[in-house]
């Protein structure tokens, strides 16, 4: 067999591998929100980000890291992991600061990261995403918080 032969199989078989991994990242992407709309009918949707990338809870209590669908209605602020069951709602009225970062849990991010820490059970706790426009959020956040 010709050397080009050779690298011609090895670039169709890289080819392939690419489109099946494509393929399933985007059928994990629609199943997830297939799954969020079907567990919140009817609900209000200002802003969503399918693939939006979660940066963890600092803190060792709760960990996420990964991607997922992120959804903000008018109260709330829904995040549900595309390969687990993890999922996280956070009540606007628990947030207490919206922001960007650039760098969280040790991890630098290409772009600004949406940054949140809330309140739960009595405690202080914050992650932070990479979402595409995370200034856009920060500001829809604001406004349905009331501007505080």
């Amino acid at each position: 067999m010709a050397t080009w032969q050779i690298i011609l199989i090895g670039i169709a078989g890289g080819a392939t591998i690419f489109g099946l991994l494509i393929w399933m990242v985007i059928r994990l992407a629609y199943r997830t929100d297939k799954f969020w709309r079907r567990e919140n009918p009817g609900a209000v949707v200002v802003l969503s980000a399918n693939g939006a990338n979660c940066m963890a809870f600092p803190d060792g209590k709760i960990t996420f890291r990964g991607n997922g669908l992120l959804v903000l209605t008018p109260e709330e602020l829904h995040f549900v992991m595309w390969a687990s069951d993890k999922r996280l709602r956070i009540r606007l009225s628990d947030i207490k600061f919206v922001g960007t970062v650039r760098k969280f849990a040790g991890r630098l991010g290409r772009l600004p990261m949406l940054h949140i820490k809330f309140l739960r059970d009595g405690e202080l706790l914050e992650t932070a995403w990479t979402v595409a426009n995370a200034n856009s959020w920060v500001d829809e956040i604001t406004r349905l918080k009331g501007g505080e």
